[in-house]
């Protein structure tokens, strides 16, 4: 390579440099300018929530490292928004398979029983599978 042809890469370098130094500062001056316009005007109202969300996270987690306050003691588990849930669901469902009325919180293992599915399953007559035994008689 000719002296000329390194002088040329050089000062494209150069300039490519200059030009990228330029953009990365007005890009810096832009985030700065405008983030200390929200701070002065008042404008971000999200700092509150965040603060407020943190606040809550933190008295979470408190209750839950409280030996004194466990889940057995108290009616109502409370999660990281503050707010409040049974321990246990205690809605009641009828089940479809069978007709029974099952609670919330043990519906899903009693239709894996009821309908013969999965591992703890166990073989059963239902009202379905005895009616249509019936039929075929």
């Amino acid at each position: 390579m000719s002296a000329s042809d390194e002088k040329n890469v050089s000062d494209d370098t150069q300039l490519a440099s200059h030009f990228f130094g330029e953009l990365l500062d007005s890009v810096i001056m832009d985030v700065a300018s405008e983030c200390h316009r929200i701070a002065r005007l008042g404008l971000d109202r999200n700092l509150d929530d965040e603060e407020e969300e943190l606040r809550l996270s933190a008295e979470a987690r408190a209750r839950v490292a409280d030996p004194s306050n466990s889940e057995a003691n108290s009616k109502y588990v409370v999660d990281i928004f503050g707010q409040t849930h049974p321990a246990v669901a205690a809605e009641i469902f009828d089940c479809m398979n069978c007709g029974r009325s099952i609670v919330a919180g043990r519906f899903a293992p009693h239709l894996e029983k009821c309908m013969g599915k999965g591992r703890k399953a166990r073989v059963k007559s239902t009202r379905s599978s005895t009616a249509a035994a019936a039929q075929n008689r």
